[in-house]
């Protein structure tokens, strides 16, 4: 296909990618309303603080990727 040819499927393909990062990014909103919105989130916080021997930490994960497989 010549690239006059190419420009509707790329423009539609940017429509459905656009969409697609606005779904995920109002996912993400809402997970973090309820999160906010969570009356024991004080109790879970102060976890860390009380036991921070039971946190993990980057060395902890070296091979681990966040969203992707390690």
């Amino acid at each position: 296909m010549t690239t006059s040819r190419l420009s509707p499927v790329k423009a539609a393909l940017d429509v459905v990618a656009s969409a697609a990062e606005e779904s995920l990014l109002l996912a993400g909103r809402a997970a973090e309303q309820r999160h906010l919105l969570d009356p024991c989130d004080g109790a879970f916080a102060a976890l860390a603080c009380a036991h921070p021997e039971a946190c993990a930490c980057d060395t902890d994960y070296p091979d681990w990727r966040p969203g992707g497989a390690a």
